[in-house]
């Protein structure tokens, strides 16, 4: 008994909480450490000395994360990721294509080299690497080396990325855009799985075929192509690290890209100068590499590096039209814009335009309405037209008694001019002359699209607005400080204006209907509102003035009725018209509930009635196709777009492409319909008959020519048959534009010279097109339905010659 009370009255350690804690730190912390520290070191030791065992800790502890945790499944092939993009026409012909479907396609050797030279010096071993290097730097795609060092960089406020090769595919498969530490870990986890799914050599080639070089410009197969026009095989090392090293920013190849097209660090930006100089640094730094690695010669490494701007201009960059889209053709160029100016919604996800075009995994399929075949057609017209005898008549005819004018403007300022004669002139006027043409159809699709061309001058030396501005001095091509290039215009695009001149009148007269109860019977004054001095005559004179001076044949205060006003087109009336102020208010009440781009300021006064301010050019389109149905349609490129098969965006569903109404007024829009085809049956329009013979009741719209004849536009309507309404989706509204890029006195003649010309070739391509189709449509019916027909060898003979004679001799170009 003695001895339990001696052991209930002895006190132990753990029987007072204070000193418990105390003997479990003094007894069994440090063991804990000991043994601790111990397992440390020894999964260290296996997972870091060379060997089969090397990273194998690293990749069990990623994968019970990746087993347990909700963390996106990898897919059994990296191609499961592939993107392409194909920009389709109305009949589904490729118009350009982006992406590949083979993202893991076995890449050369040297572009792997020099991309890992790049972005990436431990991912593969190599011989001539340092032994520790190769033992214990190469990683299993992810380097927590670079992520210790970046997070050390980022404390002391030099933030930059540590990103692997196959993190980055991680990000990309994931879709993260966030930078933040959940995402940085997933992205950890999934790398790991990766390598060990897949192994490095597809995630090495999976990285080059997809990673961004530029805008719009995916993977370094479609750079190659891009920036040297070459296969990819053939570029040599440092055009490889060039490449490279525009990985991440965009802004080098920019930077890159105004040097190599004459300037110098000093006429950068900062802005462009700091991109410049990142550039060279990484591509200097990857030779570097490279050399030591001996994968490049001692001459070529010296000869490679870039020191200054002609060793960047030496590289061997192609002359490509532009740095963010590369060598684009005008519909491909603008639906790219058109696409990436909105955003779009997949599977719960918001997706910009860009991602969607270059980086939503599957196959994008963008339909839109063009017609390539037909651009392709309308090109070779232009080019046909232009050099066609008669133009160059017309040019020298409409310059005779201006050129020396035009001389005078740069004499006059001690400029030296682009021509020494006559004949010198009309060449490097012609040379300066742009045309561009858009068709929609009756939905407001974008049917075909010429934009413009390239242009050898400067782009300060586009003017338009005053005949006697004076000329830029580079525009002369003589002086010193004479830098020409490459300047891409486009006449045609959603921020192209342009002046409507003629055109506006049809617009003023159905509101002259709507708004004062006039009819086309009604009878109005020839009469000028002003007498004003004009500074390009000198002198003082009546405004507005019309093509016509006033005679025996035209007095002044002449009556004509609304028609034979338009027909003629007689700017005094027009402008009349325009400045009562129910019909003003009423047309720019139209204009502002379409959405118009016009000057309000312009808008208050007349010569706003003859087309003298300028407008928006599309939006101009979409209001003289709203004469068909009386429903205003913002032209477009985009029809639909699809994802593996299934639509994320349909344009009739688009709320900003729904329709307006504008001309609602049906009596009065009929009428004014009446009159379009009447200004091309025996008016200004008329002058197509020479290309189009049948242009008769199938043609409807307006010319217009700004003054002194800087340029000209033919607005009109096309269908192939008369009963339009029975035959809609055949129906197009087309604008052909002719300019000159140059300001001075020169003239591209009247509308009638060259827009009505070069649309009644387009418009006689289309009829002849539908009545080959028309009858192989009838002839293929008749031979399935009567076996007499389809054997008798010598009627289809005869029906043959019958067709060739129909055909080229009723619908040729023979001009009469």
């Amino acid at each position: 008994m003695r001895d339990d009370d001696k052991r209930g009255s002895h006190t132990y350690p753990w029987q007072n909480p204070f000193n418990r804690g105390l003997f479990w730190s003094a007894y069994w912390l440090p063991r804990f450490m000991k043994w601790g520290a111990l397992l440390a070191v020894t999964l260290f030791i296996i997972n870091y000395i060379p060997g089969p065992t090397q990273h194998i800790i690293e990749v069990l502890i990623a994968r019970s994360i990746y087993d347990t945790a909700p963390i996106e499944r990898l897919p059994d092939d990296l191609e499961t990721y592939a993107h392409s993009a194909d920009i389709k026409d109305s009949r589904g012909a490729i118009i350009k294509s982006y992406g590949k479907r083979k993202v893991t396609e076995q890449l050369p050797v040297s572009a792997q080299k020099a991309l890992l030279a790049c972005e990436d010096h431990f991912f593969l071993p190599h011989p001539n690497n340092t032994w520790y290097e190769n033992l214990f730097l190469i990683h299993p795609g992810v380097s927590w080396l670079n992520l210790v060092g970046a997070v050390k960089d980022t404390l002391q406020g030099d933030p930059r990325g540590a990103s692997t090769i196959v993190m980055q595919n991680a990000k990309k498969i994931l879709g993260n855009d966030d930078r933040t530490i959940a995402n940085k870990l997933e992205e950890i986890i999934i790398a790991y799985m990766m390598v060990a799914k897949f192994g490095k050599e597809k995630n090495l080639n999976f990285y080059i075929n997809t990673v961004p070089v530029g805008a719009n410009i995916y993977g370094f197969p479609a750079a190659a192509t891009n920036y040297f026009k070459k296969d990819l095989a053939a570029l040599n090392m440092q055009q490889l690290v060039t490449i490279g090293s525009f990985i991440p920013n965009h802004n080098r190849q920019v930077a890159f890209y105004e040097i190599v097209n004459g300037k110098n660090f000093g006429d950068l930006s900062p802005a462009m100068q700091g991109h410049a100089k990142s550039a060279i640094n990484k591509v200097n730094l990857a030779l570097t590499h490279l050399w030591k690695q001996k994968e490049i010669p001692d001459d070529q490494y010296r000869s490679w590096l870039l020191t200054d701007e002609e060793s960047i201009r030496r590289i061997g960059f192609r002359d490509f039209r532009s740095p963010l889209y590369g060598e684009e053709e005008w519909t491909s160029w603008n639906v790219i814009k058109e696409v990436s100016s909105r955003t779009y919604t997949i599977n719960g996800r918001e997706v910009s335009g860009t991602q969607l075009l270059l980086e939503e995994k599957g196959a994008v399929s963008i339909e839109t309405g063009t017609d390539l075949a037909l651009i392709e057609k309308m090109k070779e017209i232009i080019g046909e037209f232009l050099q066609s005898s008669y133009f160059k008549e017309i040019l020298a005819a409409s310059n005779q008694g201006s050129w020396q004018r035009d001389k005078e403007r740069y004499t006059s300022r001690g400029l030296t001019p682009p021509y020494t004669d006559f004949n010198s002139f009309l060449e490097y006027l012609q040379r300066n002359i742009n045309v561009g043409i858009l068709a929609v159809n009756q939905k407001g699709e974008i049917v075909a699209y010429v934009g413009g061309k390239e242009f050898l001058q400067t782009k300060n030396s586009e003017k338009y607005e005053e005949e006697d501005e004076a000329p830029d001095s580079n525009e002369t091509g003589t002086g010193a400080s004479a830098n020409h290039e490459s300047v891409i215009i486009d006449i045609m695009n959603r921020k192209a204006k342009i002046t409507p001149s003629s055109t506006i009148k049809p617009i003023i007269a159905y509101y002259a209907m709507v708004a004062n109860n006039a009819k086309m019977s009604d009878r109005f004054a020839d009469k000028p509102i002003e007498y004003k001095y004009v500074a390009s005559e000198g002198r003082q004179t009546w405004m507005p003035r019309n093509w016509y001076n006033y005679d025996g044949a035209h007095p002044m205060g002449k009556e004509y009725n609304l028609l034979e006003a338009q027909v003629i087109s007689i700017n005094t009336i027009f402008a009349r018209l325009y400045t009562n102020p129910m019909l003003r208010n009423a047309m720019l009440q139209g204009f502002d509930q379409v959405g118009l781009d016009y000057s309000k300021e312009d808008a208050k006064y007349w010569p706003f009635g003859i087309g003298s301010s300028a407008v928006s050019v599309q939006q101009w389109l979409g209001i003289y196709n709203a004469f068909l149905d009386g429903q205003y349609r913002d032209p477009s490129f985009v029809r639909r777009i699809q994802i593996n098969g299934k639509t994320v965006y349909d344009r009739d569903l688009d709320d900003q492409y729904a329709k307006i109404p504008l001309f609602d007024a049906k009596k009065e829009r009929e009428a004014e319909m009446g009159a379009l085809y009447e200004i091309c049956n025996r008016g200004t329009g008329s002058s197509m008959k020479t290309e189009f013979k049948h242009h008769k009741n199938l043609v409807s719209g307006k010319t217009g020519t700004a003054p002194m004849n800087k340029s000209a536009l033919f607005i009109s309507h096309f269908n192939p048959y008369r009963d339009r309404q029975t035959h809609k989706d055949r129906t197009i509204t087309m604008l052909v534009s002719v300019t000159t890029n140059t300001g001075g006195f020169k003239s591209v003649g009247t509308s009638g010279n060259a827009p009505t010309k070069i649309a009644g070739r387009v418009y006689n391509h289309l009829f002849q097109q539908e009545m080959q189709e028309m009858m192989d449509k009838n002839i293929d019916k008749a031979k399935r339905e009567d076996t007499h027909f389809r054997n008798n060898q010598v009627y289809w003979a005869n029906v043959n010659r019958y067709m060739d004679t129909l055909l080229s001799g009723k619908c040729g170009n023979s001009r009469g």
